[in-house]
């Protein structure tokens, strides 16, 4: 959660240092006018992995449209301790995101001609991540043993967005999404490998130790009790915010 707070703190220091310059720019000439934004989003390296790189491409369809796509590497770090239960680290895990969106920036609004400016749009994405680590108890005297915890995450997302892109000195772009509400599904699978008499109250004690650690995947945690090697899926509500650097050409 700190790390999302700083998250979007970042995101409102930026807007409000920026907002006042961009308000203040004339309309660009089409001498300077370029269609391309390639960026870097920094939010999953942030919030869960170093290890996590995204990619954004963004072209500009006419002076106030655009689309963008978004790939890259992605993972949730579940190891270390957890309350009663320590998570040994592995490289077993992996995973990648994928998304796009559909930009309309404000023709009234805006002093200049997209990228630059306040913008809402459209957006789907799609996120998946497998794992495999073994499991050590500590402190629970009625569980007892190691155990090989291994799972995946599917997360499918369509919502709209709010954002503003700053083009400084046209080439630097900074682009942020200070909200975007989604409806998506959650489908999640987990496995206990071992001798285990009761597989179903280790998968609990796991994910409750995970879910304290970790509140921002509590969504995948609504669908009632953990039961081994079953897929899970359900609907709820979710949200988008990114930060991105990239360059303008």
């Amino acid at each position: 959660m700190k790390k999302g707070l700083l998250i979007v703190l970042t995101i409102s220091t930026i807007f409000f240092t920026f907002n006042v310059q961009s308000q203040n720019n004339d309309e660009l000439s089409d001498t300077i006018y370029k269609k391309n934004v390639i960026k870097w989003n920094m939010t999953t390296f942030i919030l869960f992995s170093s290890k996590n790189i995204n990619i954004s491409y963004e072209r500009i369809l006419n002076p106030h449209r655009s689309f963008s796509i978004n790939v890259g590497y992605f993972e949730l770090p579940f190891d270390g301790l957890f309350d009663s239960l320590f998570i040994n680290k592995t490289n077993e895990k992996s995973g990648f995101t994928v998304s796009g969106d559909y930009r309309f920036y404000f023709k009234e609004r805006n002093k200049k001609w997209a990228p630059d400016g306040l913008y809402w749009g459209l957006y789907s994405s799609y996120h998946y991540f497998q794992f495999s680590n073994t499991v050590s108890f500590v402190n629970r005297p009625d569980i007892q043993g190691d155990v090989k915890f291994s799972g995946n995450f599917n997360i499918i997302s369509t919502g709209v967005e709010l954002g503003y892109q700053f083009i400084i000195k046209d080439k630097l772009s900074i682009d942020l999404v200070f909200m975007g509400p989604s409806l998506s599904v959650y489908n999640r699978k987990f496995t206990l490998g071992g001798n285990v008499d009761n597989e179903n109250e280790y998968l609990g004690a796991i994910w409750d130790g995970i879910k304290n650690k970790y509140p921002y995947i509590k969504e995948l945690a609504e669908v009632g009790e953990i039961e081994s090697n079953k897929a899970q899926t359900h609907m709820g509500f979710g949200l988008r915010y990114l930060v991105q650097i990239g360059y303008w050409f």
